[in-house]
């Protein structure tokens, strides 16, 4: 019996040891130890900070408890990063790295509440859009502006692996020698669409700056399957301009009831300037056309353009609206904040948010689910960043968290633990 005791337990140990010497397959999922966040039940706010609080300039995912008050900086506060995006999915912050590889790396809280880094760092390419999918995806989509070539990926957000690809000629989109310039990805249904602008890149060898814009003043979105990941067709209007600006994520967004609404600062840039009005136009739910008899013409009801947009609920808007004739495409200008509602086609101006200039790319702001608050972060005239919290009900607003010694802050958004 002894002798047979030992021979199970040797095995067991070889066993342990051989399993122990192995490593994971590179295929295999890693998901750096993923809880289901619906049985989580405390939460922090998740910054993307880049600033020199902490005594080293650079560029930090931090945390705090509350916005409503208070400060807090990267100073002994979350982690170090070195990338450009920032995706929350999954009860994840996907960072990835602007770089021919466009390595992903996933942070997360651990179960103390402390930012750091959960799986592993997956390579996929440079991405200048992308947009999350469902509840446990993203899709990227690559730098076309000169390339002619469109390409995008699909992120498994549970496995954390990238898990298909496609690529479309993006001269097949636009029907011209342009190319389609992606300036969003937003889910719509269980299908992609994609809002662009028309590029003709400068010859080869040129410098980038000689390309040209095509026309300003319609506005295009392109359809693809999901999750394939295929161009199907181009949803097209005149009444307006473009949708979206580069690198902007901002522009396009399914409401509750299923209907699409995308709206336009019908631009100034490069001397080319859109003869068409900055507004709202619809795409009614399942149609996949634009909606002729709706169009909300920002310049008519509120004398201004619009700059930049997020959706709160119940049909309402926080957008940034510009505060004088001068105007921008990625950046200028200046903005007033307001509630739109693009179900009454009113506009009522945020008190409690001060004039100032327009963020960005896009609005950084966090919609905190109860119908009518929305989280939003820029930089004051003083050159301090705060968190306002907007009520749209009553178009107010609060001013809350202080981000200290913060130079720039391009994400903020809440994760449980």
């Amino acid at each position: 019996m002894k002798t047979t005791f030992n021979l199970l337990m040797s095995g067991a140990l070889l066993s342990i040891a051989l399993l122990s010497g192995c490593s994971k397959n590179d295929n295999e999922p890693d998901t750096g130890g993923i809880t289901d966040p619906n049985n989580l039940t405390k939460s922090k706010y998740v910054f993307v900070y880049s600033g020199n609080a902490s005594g080293t300039t650079g560029t930090y995912i931090i945390t705090a408890d509350d916005v409503t008050k208070g400060t807090v900086s990267s100073a002994n506060n979350g982690v170090e990063t070195d990338a450009y995006s920032f995706i929350v999915q999954n009860n994840k912050v996907f960072a990835q790295a602007y770089t021919d590889q466009g390595p992903v790396t996933p942070f997360g809280l651990n179960t103390d509440g402390k930012m750091g880094s959960s799986g592993r760092v997956v390579t996929t390419f440079r991405t200048g859009v992308y947009g999350t999918m469902n509840t446990n995806a993203w899709v990227g989509g690559g730098d076309p502006r000169s390339s002619g070539v469109g390409e995008l990926f699909r992120f498994d957000a549970e496995n954390l692996l990238v898990a298909n690809r496609s690529t479309t000629d993006l001269k097949a989109i636009t029907q011209t020698g342009a190319n389609a310039v992606w300036t969003g990805l937003f889910q719509v249904d269980n299908k992609i669409y994609m809002p662009y602008y028309k590029f003709f890149p400068p010859a080869a060898g040129a410098p980038f700056s000689q390309g040209k814009y095509g026309s300003l003043d319609s506005t295009w979105v392109a359809v693809f399957s999901y999750p394939e990941l295929k161009y199907e067709k181009t949803i097209s209007d005149d009444r307006t301009g473009y949708v979206g600006n580069w690198f902007s994520m901002q522009g396009l967004k399914q409401i509750e009831n299923g209907d699409v609404y995308t709206w336009s600062t019908a631009p100034e840039i490069n001397g080319i300037k859109s003869t068409k009005p900055s507004g709202i136009v619809r795409i009614k739910k399942g149609t996949e056309v634009f909606d002729k008899s709706y169009f909300f013409n920002m310049e008519e009801v509120a004398k201004a353009k619009i700059a930049r947009g997020a959706y709160i609920a119940n049909g309402k808007f926080l957008m940034a609206l510009y505060a004088g004739v001068t105007t921008g495409d990625i950046s200028g200008g200046r903005v007033k904040m307001a509630i739109v509602d693009v179900n009454t086609k009113t506009v009522n101006y945020v008190t409690g948010v001060p004039e100032h200039a327009q963020p960005l790319f896009k609005l950084n702001t966090y919609y905190e689910g109860d119908g009518k608050t929305i989280d939003y972060v820029f930089k004051d005239d003083a050159g301090q960043f705060y968190v306002y919290l907007i009520n749209a009900e009553t178009a107010t607003a609060i001013k809350g968290l202080h981000l200290e010694g913060a130079t720039d802050v391009t994400s903020i958004s809440k994760l449980k633990y």
